[in-house]
């Protein structure tokens, strides 16, 4: 190769490298508007900005996680799972760590690598795909995501341990009898979240401080209603959505069944708290990396530069031009993650929901009557407003 053509060279590698990191940008638009389409709650449309998924798509996974929530939402529980459970196996496969990616990440920036999800949307995913089972009665596939939640949160490298997924796990266990697992995860949630007590036997919520709880008289023969609830939207890397301030910082919900108040909800995690743990625990680790990338960028110019300064600048400006910091993240799941358990009648066929914000304003309310699925007088629901 002569002088000349070294320049030319590394232009040309940067210039691919460099489209690489624009050609995202296809992908992303798409997910903005499946965003922006769900949050409206048009779940056709946004389902639609989804339909192809190319298989060597960078934001592949995380397309499949947003998917996979729209159809939950909308009540397409078949279609969510088939959405997560690809996510969950591109992730296996992902995870075996690629060279050329990880060369060219540490040249340019980390948006050229493959999204594979911080560790609380894996364990989360994990959660989300079991409440799917729940729907459909399906308990021993939920507790097969039970098992994966407990193993994903044994080795986390600093990364946050979350209070919400580890009940999660702890349902999935119980409503299979395995009540020494259950205890195992309810014992473990009940450490994580200080501000609740969590019956490790019983799996049953209440309040550390007294002012918190809702006096509800128990309905003769009382079962349980075991209500996962999911509220406001997930802050992002880059922003806090405008929209949870409605919600104040203690949103819940009141469930009534014929008018009668069964109880209360409460808050086990937010997301907002998982993100800012997982940036924490990120940036200690891109320290040296970002630190060595520099050097490397600086390395690369300079050679350039020595063979033809006018091409040394350019590429300078190229490299440090892109080099932008990985803002992607699963918008859609909600900020705060909450459970309400309360007794409920053994006919139980629908209830209603009243979402109150901090000061217990009533928001609004909603009557449900699916997904409510049964086992051992456990009727097992969910909820979702934003």
């Amino acid at each position: 190769m002569t002088n000349d053509e070294r320049p030319r060279r590394a232009l040309l590698c940067l210039g691919v490298s460099a489209f690489v990191v624009l050609a995202s940008g296809c992908s992303t638009s798409r997910l903005g508007a499946a965003r922006e389409n769900y949050y409206l709650h048009n779940f056709d449309r946004a389902t639609e900005s989804l339909t192809e998924i190319p298989d060597d798509d960078r934001n592949q996974v995380l397309a499949l996680m947003e998917r996979g929530m729209i159809r939950h939402t909308s009540g397409d529980y078949k279609g969510a799972n088939t959405d997560w459970l690809e996510a969950n196996e591109q992730i296996g496969k992902l995870d075996y760590f690629s060279v050329s990616e990880g060369t060219t990440s540490l040249i340019i920036n980390d948006t050229t690598q493959t999204y594979t999800g911080a560790p609380f949307e894996r364990s989360l995913l994990h959660a989300f795909t079991a409440k799917n089972y729940f729907a459909l009665a399906q308990w021993h596939e939920a507790a097969v995501e039970s098992r994966l939640i407990a193993d994903g949160l044994e080795a986390l490298n600093g990364f946050p341990d979350d209070p919400y997924s580890r009940y999660v796990c702890g349902l999935g266990f119980e409503l299979i009898r395995d009540y020494s697992g259950a205890a195992l995860e309810y014992r473990k949630a009940d450490a994580l979240a200080k501000h609740l007590t969590i019956d490790a036997a019983t799996g049953h919520i209440s309040p550390a401080t007294t002012n918190l709880a809702i006096k509800a008289k128990a309905p003769k023969q009382a079962a349980e209603l075991i209500c996962l609830v999911s509220l406001g939207r997930a802050p992002t890397p880059e922003r806090r959505p405008r929209s949870n301030a409605t919600w104040g910082n203690r949103p819940y919900v009141e469930i009534l069944h014929n008018g009668r108040t069964l109880g209360r909800s409460y808050t086990l995690n937010t997301t907002g708290r998982l993100l800012a743990a997982t940036q924490k625990r990120i940036a200690a680790i891109k320290t040296a990396k970002t630190a060595t990338r520099i050097v490397l960028k600086e390395s690369i110019a300079n050679a350039v530069s020595e063979q033809n300064a006018f091409l040394g600048e350019i590429l300078r400006l190229i490299l440090y031009a892109i080099e932008v910091p990985d803002s992607r993240s699963w918008e859609t799941l909600p900020m705060w993650l909450q459970v309400a358990r309360v007794p409920c009648p053994r006919d139980l066929e629908t209830y209603t929901v009243v979402f109150r914000n901090t000061a217990g304003k009533e928001l609004k309310r909603e009557v449900i009557t699916n997904p409510i699925t049964n086992r051992d007088d456990k009727f097992v629901s969910f909820v979702r407003a934003w």
